[in-house]
């Protein structure tokens, strides 16, 4: 048994590791960073500083996320940026003579993108530039002909020091769910490891407690059918949930395990005969006091809400609750056993 106990818990830390190299291994990246003076003269840029290009080749389709961070000193010439694909089309520009900003998460296809840096040296040359663009969302439209706070140098070198990287977006909600999953069910192996007399995985359950076992898993199955009905009424009648589909179905997946084990617990034949409660009961107090602490830190941070919606940050909160009912419910049991007892 201690064999079959090492052998589960390899494969699980094995995965666990496969995860983490996959989280943290280098991921795609393109950056270019550079400093250059540009010579403007008589109102313009000198000739081979007009356009700056270079060429970023997008392996696959995905999300990507740039980062731009630049510096013109001293003031007097803003620096456009844009970003076209093959077809010529716009993917994003803009300009400004400092930027530090990130962007988020944008969908890119695979092929080649043309970024050009163009030296902005007078309002008309701005305005120019922006030709086609719609810009009556701006604070500050092209149209009104002026820049503020920004004075236009006819002549002067202007050092630019430029810094940009583009980056493939791993897809972390999903990677954080596999690896929560992952530790979930390894923590779930020591549990029964540490919780058993014998250190072995499986639970020495008599006659009465298996037809017991069987009773909570049925009460457990009608239950979760009984909440996906519901999800189902209320998506239908046009009450939508502040959650998705994903996270409901880890609710009703809960609230049957929950069901299921409240009516174990009560009729003894949750633990096994080669089961210790207290060792049990100090485990899940562990577990669900961590996820207690985790949850409660994404509603402080404000992230387990986005957008009217639940996100995978609040399940944790969810867990913590689903466990120390459990837990609850355990201890409540043993108190009762041991008055009966006495």
């Amino acid at each position: 048994m201690k064999k079959k106990v090492l052998v589960v818990a390899s494969i699980l830390t094995i995965a666990l590791i496969t995860l983490l190299i996959f989280i943290f291994a280098p991921k795609y990246t393109y950056e270019v960073e550079f400093e250059e003076d540009i010579v403007v003269e008589d109102g313009r840029a000198r000739e081979d500083q007009r356009e700056l290009t270079y060429v970023i080749v997008i392996p696959k389709d995905g999300l990507y996320v740039t980062r731009a961070k630049w510096e013109i000193s001293p003031e007097g010439m803003l620096m456009g940026c844009s970003i076209r694909d093959e077809e010529g089309n716009d993917f994003n520009t803009f300009s400004a003579y400092w930027i530090d900003m990130s962007s988020g998460a944008m969908e890119m296809k695979a092929g080649k993108y043309t970024m050009t840096l163009t030296p902005l040296t007078s309002v008309e040359g701005w305005q120019e530039y922006f030709t086609g663009f719609d810009t009556s969302d701006w604070d500050e439209g092209v149209e009104e002909g002026e820049l503020p706070d920004t004075q236009f140098a006819t002549d002067g070198v202007f050092h630019f020091d430029f810094d940009f990287k583009l980056e493939k977006q791993r897809n972390m909600p999903l990677l954080i769910c596999v690896l929560g999953v992952v530790i979930g069910l390894l923590l779930a192996v020591l549990l029964i490891v540490f919780s058993h007399t014998d250190h072995g995985l499986t639970g020495n359950y008599d006659e009465r407690q298996e037809l017991q076992r069987g009773k909570g898993g049925k009460y457990g199955l009608f239950s979760m059918l009984f909440f996906n009905c519901l999800i189902f009424i209320l998506e239908q009648g046009g009450i939508h949930l502040p959650m998705s589909g994903g996270y409901a179905a880890m609710l009703s997946a809960m609230l049957g395990v929950g069901v299921y084990a409240t009516y174990c617990i009560w009729k003894d034949a949750y633990l096994a005969l080669n089961q210790k409660a207290g060792r049990f009961i100090a485990i899940f107090l562990g577990i669900g006091i961590m996820n207690l602490i985790m949850g409660i830190d994404a509603f402080v941070e404000g992230v387990a809400i986005q957008n009217n919606q639940l996100t995978l940050r609040s399940m944790n909160l969810v867990c913590a609750l689903f466990i120390l009912f459990i837990c609850g419910v355990l201890v409540l049991k043993k108190l009762c056993k041991d008055r009966e007892e006495e």
